[in-house]
């Protein structure tokens, strides 16, 4: 087999080759190959995956990115070379960096690559690659490993946060003082809190109420960005008809993706406001996290609740311009 291998240092190319990086899922390429790869090749802010000048991403860091999301990014990237063969790719050790990965799991998702004459890989990925199948099955399990372990810790991190939602007032609020939360003081002995917990499933996701005088706190947002204590009752649906289907079914499902916010309690009531759509072109986690921008307005509903996070003015929608 003939191989192919990537430079170990790479400062210029031929205008037939590509620079082929891992980055962060976000596409912010801050440091290391992604960076340089900014500054050099044609990378562009903002954009995780693709042909980019005369470089080609693939995220291999950040959020809850692992192997087998690296995997099927790694199976895109083939395709492309495949349907490119006027071009040669120089694959970099990706993920092996930052990316914190080891050679032998990353190197076998290549072995299809490493078939095409133009594709040219890191030294260390063909001398895992000449292991055989070994190193594949070896990847392999890994992978299924880390799935269980991640189906594992869901479940026991929902039952966790389940314990949290069947509490008391009076409980939840013991057990939020006990916690080392972030609070935000909304006068008259009210906070707005939050803590993480890596052992409760997307803890930082949910947002709590705690009202000192009383001794007792209300999940306002609960770990799914869900607002479930709001009733139909609590708000008023004229108009709500002419919105977007989207949007309607935000607002029927209680989905809570965007702000959520409770103002100052003044007098023993606070206004609330819950942002069902932004302003789908400027919107930073749809726009860089691979979702869609939209044409859609900023949309929000605005209410009053007292402090026993009871709504005592039922929610109008408030649309702004862009």
């Amino acid at each position: 087999m003939e191989y192919r291998v990537t430079p170990v240092w790479i400062d210029s190319l031929n205008e037939n080759e590509i620079f082929v990086f891992g980055c962060r899922n976000s596409g912010r390429h801050f440091d290391g190959a992604s960076n340089f790869a900014l500054k050099n090749f044609g990378a562009v802010m903002g954009q995780r995956e693709g042909r980019q000048g005369q470089s080609y991403a693939i995220p291999t860091i950040g959020g809850t990115i692992g192997l087998s999301d690296i995997r099927k990014s790694v199976n895109t990237f083939t395709e492309y070379a495949i349907e490119h063969p006027e071009l040669h790719f120089l694959v970099t050790p990706i993920g092996c960096g930052g990316g914190c990965c080891k050679v032998w799991e990353i190197a076998p998702m290549f072995r299809k690559a490493s078939k095409l004459s133009n594709v040219s890989l890191p030294k260390d990925f063909w001398i895992e690659l000449d292991k055989g199948r070994l190193a594949e099955v070896k990847q392999k399990l890994v992978v299924l490993r880390e799935a269980w372990l991640d189906v594992v810790s869901k479940f026991f991190g929902e039952l966790r946060f389940m314990r949290l939602k069947t509490m008391s007032p009076n409980q939840l609020y013991r057990e939020l003082v006990s916690r080392d939360c972030h609070t935000i003081s909304l006068s008259e002995q009210m906070e707005w809190a939050d803590f993480y917990d890596a052992a409760i499933t997307c803890s930082w996701n949910a947002r709590y109420l705690i009202n000192h005088s009383t001794q007792c706190a209300y999940i306002v947002k609960d770990n799914k960005k869900k607002v479930g204590w709001i009733k139909n009752k609590d708000i008023d649906w004229d108009g709500i008809s002419e919105l977007p289907k989207e949007v309607q079914r935000r607002i029927c499902g209680r989905v809570c993706k965007y702000d959520f916010g409770i103002f100052d309690f003044e007098n023993g009531a606070a206004k609330i406001m819950w942002q069902i759509s932004p302003n789908g072109e400027h919107h930073y986690l749809d726009k860089y996290y691979g979702g869609k921008t939209t044409d859609e307005k900023d949309i929000r509903l605005y209410g009053v609740i007292d402090p026993n996070c009871r709504v005592v003015e039922k929610l109008r929608i408030k649309i702004k311009d862009s």
